[in-house]
Parts: structure tokens; sequence; C-alpha cells
């Protein structure tokens, strides 16, 4: 049973199956100016504030982690190698994708591949990129790394899904370095 009320969708990509478990954003409106800055009063998903409390204020990745393993255990019981996470784009002190990635990895007993794909070349945020510029920067950006994940069946695990550029990328990576089965898990999505 998961710990945070989710509503999962379908995500597609060159996988076998994946889901997003929630919106993070379900309403946002804008109240005026800061200084040169537009506030605005936003409403998130539970799954959603848990996100962005890791994310931006540091807060503890725990009910996310066992919600995604609720999940995950529920619907691809024994089929999950190894977990892998995007290479982050921004350097922060805890990269929310890869922390939990290594929770779900440890509560399900199997590896986290955290170098099996790399960042060959610097890119900025995804956020930040026009969506026509996003997939030919991720090509050159995202490759192979030193872990091996040939003949295992692996999870990817991002903390936020808006176009799927990304994981779509590290899934044809994956492919390539000889993944036998890929699912793809975004733990909340941006519209």
């Amino acid at each position: 049973m998961p710990t945070v009320q989710i509503r999962p969708e379908r995500i597609d990509g060159p996988w076998i199956e994946g889901f997003v478990l929630d919106r993070h954003v379900i309403s946002s409106r804008p109240v005026g100016y800061l200084g040169e800055h537009m506030q605005f009063d936003t409403t998130r998903s539970a799954l959603g504030e848990l996100v962005y409390q890791l994310k931006y204020k540091g807060g503890p990745p725990d009910d996310i982690i066992e919600t995604a393993t609720a999940f995950v255990a529920e619907h691809w019981a024994g089929t999950i190698d190894c977990v892998v996470s995007p290479p982050p784009s921004l350097h922060r002190a805890k990269q929310p994708a890869v922390v939990i990635a290594d929770g779900i990895a440890g509560n399900l007993g199997v590896m986290n591949k955290l170098a099996a794909v790399v960042k060959a070349a610097a890119t900025p945020q995804m956020k930040n990129v026009a969506l026509a510029e996003r997939a030919p920067l991720l090509s050159a950006a995202i490759q192979p790394g030193p872990d091996s994940v040939n003949g295992m069946r692996v999870l990817i695990v991002d903390d936020l899904w808006e176009t799927g550029n990304t994981m779509r990328r590290v899934a044809e990576v994956l492919g390539t370095m000889g993944a036998s089965e890929i699912r793809a898990l975004a733990i909340t999505r941006t519209k």
C-alpha cells in the first residue's frame, strides 16, 4: 500500500511499460510580483509536495521512496534486476532522482547502477531549454557509463517528468548497452 495517495498514468517511450505516479501541481495562479519575480499560489499533489520539499528544501525522501517501492512491487514484482537514474543536469548536494532510485533499489534488494549512464557533456536544466532543442542536446550529453546492464532488466527512475526526453534518451542508451528489458517510473509530471 502506498504511503501517499497516487494517481498513476502511463507514459510512452522505448520501454516495456512506464508510469508517472502523479501530477506535480494541481493548480497554480499568479498573485503578484515580489520585486521582478512573479509569485504564485500553488497547490501540489501530496506526492508533488514531497518531491518539491526534497528537491528545493532538503526534505526527507522516505515517503516518496516507500510509495514508489510499493507501486513497483505491485506492478513489476520479480521483473527488476537493477535501478538507474538519469544523470543530473544541475549539481545539488542531494540529487533527488539518485536518492529516490537508491532507496527503491535498496527496498527491492537490487543494484542501483549509478554509473550506467553518464553526462558526457554539460547541459543546462532541460526546463530552461526550448522543446525542439532538448533531444539533440540530450543525445550528445547522455552516454553509456562504466556500469554494465547487459542482460539485465532495468527500471529507470526520475523525480520529475516534463516531456520525457531525458528518460527516453536514458532508455535508448541502456538498450544499446544490452539491457534485456526496460521499464520507466517518474514520480511526478509537470503537465
